[in-house]
């Protein structure tokens, strides 16, 4: 389970987390769910078992791409299959043709295949034990862009219907609801407004762990305003802070290259050195 410990000193952290790292190796293999970092004292920070929603949200430069690749890489190694979606393509080319990733960068596969996804839920197809072995990760890049094409590209393709909100959207918001449920997890990146599909409701409901960097008091108070003070600000390349509850752990965060998340994806990294 994730630490719920408070904000802990900046200067007690360590100022990078790489593979190559002996004690990054020894947090990898000492649990079977993603690492985020590590904390003081070199504890480890993780995501919980279950399939709740992630949220990385950072001020600009601040290490959302870094982390969704490190978190992608780690759950294709423990056996989940990754839907990546990566509007323009730009994001996470390191993914490309691995095996378990579908990599969805165009607005128009992304509508249909958000639309896809739900009537399966909703069907009840499928069938989830609750490991990472069949689980379904769905990875996006940037939530407010992606919530922003599928209701352009909505209105551009079918602009004689009126509907209140596009279809993919809403789609979104299903997937965000009811998931977790069904083995649907959502790893999403900057949200600059309210959660596509889902209204006013909390940032907290949908996304019990949130990880915030490089931000002031907006950032925090658009996506843990439960939280306060807010924590210290800083400008360590990777430092960031995990969010549960009310309370919130800072932490470095673990640091791939593209080389390294992909052979940490096919699980063949032992020494810390990418093949």
């Amino acid at each position: 389970m994730m630490s719920t410990q408070t904000s802990m000193p900046i200067q007690a952290l360590r100022n990078t987390l790489r593979l190559s790292d002996p004690h990054t190796l020894t947090a990898l293999n000492a649990v079977r769910t993603p690492l985020l970092g590590l904390a003081s004292g070199d504890q480890s920070v993780r995501l919980p078992a279950g399939a709740e929603h992630v949220l990385v949200a950072t001020g600009a430069g601040g290490g959302t791409t870094t982390l969704l690749r490190s978190l992608t890489a780690q759950a294709l190694a423990l056996g989940a299959s990754v839907d990546l979606i990566d509007p323009g393509g730009a994001g996470h080319p390191w993914a490309r043709s691995l095996p378990g990733v579908r990599y969805l960068s165009r607005i128009a596969e992304i509508h249909d295949h958000l639309l896809i996804n739900v009537a399966a839920l909703q069907d009840g197809l499928g069938t989830w034990d609750g490991g990472w072995r069949g689980r379904r990760v769905m990875v996006i890049e940037h939530l407010g862009t992606v919530a922003y094409g599928l209701r352009e590209y909505w209105s551009q393709t079918r602009p004689e219907t009126q509907l209140e909100e596009a279809p993919g959207v809403e789609a979104l918001g299903v997937l965000l609801a009811a998931g977790p449920g069904f083995g649907i997890q959502i790893f999403a990146g900057n949200p600059r407004v309210g959660l596509p599909g889902l209204g006013a409701v909390p940032v907290k409901d949908v996304f019990p762990t949130r990880v915030l960097a490089y931000g002031g008091a907006a950032l925090w108070q658009r996506v843990a305003p439960e939280v306060w003070p807010v924590p210290p600000y800083s400008v360590t390349p990777g430092r960031m802070h995990a969010v549960t509850g009310q309370e919130s752990t800072a932490f470095q965060a673990l640091y791939l290259n593209e080389i390294e998340a992909r052979a940490l994806a096919r699980g063949v990294i032992e020494t810390g050195e990418a093949a």
